[in-house]
């Protein structure tokens, strides 16, 4: 497992260089580190098996130097005479690697020894067995052999041995009996292995040089042959980089190898369909900039239409908002003002209540046809604040009755006891909805009632959730067509009850029912009836649900001096109404038909007859109001003489003009009597002085 990590680690640094080069390198080195380990490897196994060779040679060899040695030596060991051995001693000697040369006797004793010290192991003299050296391969087999033979063998020599036996005389005549032979004794021979060393030295070396030549002469070749075959690779390649950056009439040559060639034949082929679909692409694009050229200019055309249209439509809402805003401050202003009459019975009241309301309504729907944009491009937002349910439901009762009076319907409110008086809500988006779902009823109802229900559906902590029902006994709607009547301009039904609307009061009401986290719901049935009906949830006013809310505080007066207001209109119905209504307050009221008087008035000093404040209409003949603040901010700053513009265009732009000319504060038209007041004492700084009135007690039914 070892061997493996190491060979995977030694693998790795190799394998990361040749991560980013090229084929050619890669190849090269992989064909060159086996080639050269190839020959390596057949070198050292052919070292090997020659040494084998020469080994076994000089072995032979040996054996018969001791083997001829101890013919010789018969005669010497039989007389103990070691002349007659020396001669033969002395010629083992000059053969090459003999190193050592001894003849014993049988007992032991050393007849004679030759060589290099250290060479022949010792031997004792007088011993009676025949000493094995620990070196030297030992014991003898029995019987004694009959030839030479290796005896040891150490790391720089051989130790060969072969017994001397007495010679038969067998063909001599004097002898009758066969003697049998007799060991006479041993020689021995060393021989070193410096010639085995050098020989296997050079075999290694001559191995390895001829390896390592053809080696040489294979990796030339090899690398003649990646030439012929990567040529062709790198010109495909440059083929491949020039047509990337761009290049135009690309061409790859198709040579080498055939598989190499059917690449560069692709490649050209693959060039060849770019280059045509290049030219369509290019014949589309040139069509594609004259369509584009034409399409904007018809763009251009009616965008210009449209920015024309408008503004038309802009400046005609304006004009028609500030020509029915005009009317308007006066029906309402003068409502507000016999309201509070207390000589009025209960008749007349209701019946001003009702002026009002409607009014409020007609405004209402003013408001919506100048945020019809608005609207349109989902930026409506809501404005929930304190509001009476219970006065609010009424309002539109009394609303809806009249118009059911009118076709000979019966009209009924159905308020549930549980329904709290006071919730947070946007009161005039609620009335919306529920006016437009009752206009409906009344318009698609020839006979029969007309119901508004409303209960409710579930509490939870400081929220309720209210269910609003509108049932009518009218012709009932389609099935078809319910999932059509919710759609801007979408009207159903016969031609002459569609000429009663624009088929917008759906589609703003569900609008407005999900903006306020509700969903319109409808079921009807042919010649039956319909009913439409929504949930919400609103938050509860702590401490007020269930309870009979107590109008605002009526004003009768303020405290400290007299103040006297400065009215600018040049409408004389709109300045009455204003003296009216500031009038009985106790302030000093003055009057001015146009901005140039206005201006000579405001900058009197206020003990002089000058004002201490100026009601400013912005649309006036002569100098109109905008003109006016300006000229009077030249002289009198704004926490000098406060200035509160005046305007049927209530528009958020209309706003901002007034208020950057140096207006303190804005009104819109119809001015509210409570707004009015507001403005006045938040500018004066005024205590005013209250009275509590209780309202009238409301009918939770009414038909």
């Amino acid at each position: 497992m070892s061997a493996e990590v190491t060979a995977s680690s030694a693998s790795r640094p190799l394998a990361s260089g040749l991560q980013g080069s090229t084929f050619r390198r890669q190849l090269g080195v992989m064909v060159t580190v086996g080639v050269l380990f190839i020959a390596l490897m057949s070198s050292l196994v052919s070292s090997w098996q020659a040494s084998r060779g020469i080994r076994d040679t000089l072995i032979e060899q040996g054996q018969r130097i001791t083997q001829s040695l101890s013919t010789q030596s018969t005669l010497a060991l039989l007389y103990g005479a070691a002349d007659n051995v020396s001669e033969a001693v002395q010629t083992t000697q000059a053969f090459p690697d003999v190193i050592g040369v001894e003849v014993r006797h049988a007992s032991g004793t050393v007849l004679l020894a030759r060589g290099t010290p250290g060479a022949l192991p010792e031997a004792p003299r007088g011993k009676s067995d025949l000493p094995v050296d620990a070196a030297v391969a030992a014991p003898r087999a029995q019987p004694a052999p009959r030839q030479a033979y290796l005896a040891g063998e150490t790391a720089g020599a051989w130790h060969f041995a072969a017994p001397v036996w007495t010679r038969r005389a067998n063909d001599s005549p004097f002898v009758v009996a066969a003697q049998p032979e007799e060991l006479l004794g041993e020689v021995r021979v060393v021989l070193s292995k410096t010639t085995l060393t050098r020989m296997m030295s050079n075999v290694f070396l001559t191995n390895m040089a001829v390896s390592f030549f053809f080696a040489l002469l294979f990796l030339l070749a090899l690398r003649w042959f990646a030439d012929r075959l990567t040529q062709p690779l790198n010109a495909l390649s440059q083929a491949m980089a020039r047509a990337e950056r761009g290049e135009a009439n690309v061409h790859a040559e198709v040579t080498g190898p055939r598989d190499i060639g059917a690449m560069a034949q692709a490649f050209n082929s693959m060039i060849a369909a770019l280059r045509q679909r290049e030219a369509e692409l290019q014949h589309h694009r040139d069509h594609l900039e004259e369509l584009v050229t034409e399409r904007t200019t018809e763009l251009s055309l009616a965008k210009e239409r449209a920015e024309v249209a408008n503004l038309a439509k802009s400046e005609f809402l304006a004009r028609m908002s500030h020509e029915l805003r005009t009317p308007l401050n006066a029906v309402l202003g003068y409502a507000q003002l016999l309201q509070m009459d207390a000589g009025l019975s209960d008749r007349q009241r209701k019946g001003l209540a009702t002026i009002q309301t409607s009014g409020e309504h007609l405004l209402t729907l003013i408001v919506d046809i100048l945020d019809l944009s608005r609207i349109e491009a989902g930026r409506t937002e809501l404005r929930p604040v304190v509001a009476d349910l219970h006065a609010l439901l009424l309002g539109v009762a009394d609303i809806i009755r009249i118009k059911a009076l009118e076709k000979s319907l019966s009209f009924q409110l159905e308020l549930a006891p549980e329904v709290p008086g006071t919730i947070v809500i946007d009161e005039q988006r609620l009335r919306q909805v529920l006016l437009n779902l009752l206009s409906n009823a009344v318009k698609f109802t020839d006979r029969g009632q007309i119901a508004l229900v409303v209960r409710e559906a579930g509490r939870e902590e400081s929220l309720v959730r209210l269910r609003f029902e509108v049932r009518d006994e009218g012709v009932g709607i389609d099935p078809q067509h319910l999932e059509h009547i919710f759609e801007p301009f979408e009207q159903v039904g016969d031609l002459h009850r569609r000429s009663g609307g624009t088929g917008l009061g759906l589609a703003i009401s569900r609008q407005l029912v999900r903006l306020m986290g509700g969903e319109v719901h409808v079921a009807s049935q042919l010649q039956v009836g319909s009913v439409f009906w929504f949930e919400l949830v609103v938050a509860l006013r702590q401490g007020a649900a269930g309870e009979a809310p107590l109008r605002r505080a009526g004003i009768t007066g303020y405290s400290g001096r007299r103040r006297r207001v400065l009215v600018v209109d040049d409408v004389s119905g709109n300045r009455t109404l204003l003296c009216e209504m500031l009038g009985t307050l106790g302030f000093e009221v003055d009057e001015a038909h146009h901005g140039q008087e206005a201006v000579d008035r405001a900058l009197m000093p206020v003990g002089e007859g000058g004002p201490d404040l100026v009601l400013m209409d912005s649309v006036m003949p002569v100098m109109d109001g905008l003109s006016a603040t300006r000229r009077i901010r030249q002289t009198r700053p704004a926490n000098e003489l406060p200035i509160v513009a005046v305007s049927a265009n209530a528009s958020s732009v209309d706003r901002l003009r007034c208020l950057e000319a140096g207006a303190n504060a804005f009104l819109p038209k119809p001015i509210e009597r409570s707004s009015l007041l507001d403005t006045v004492g938040a500018q004066l700084r005024l205590q005013w002085q209250t009275e509590t009135v209780a309202p009238p007690p409301a009918e939770a039914s009414t038909a």
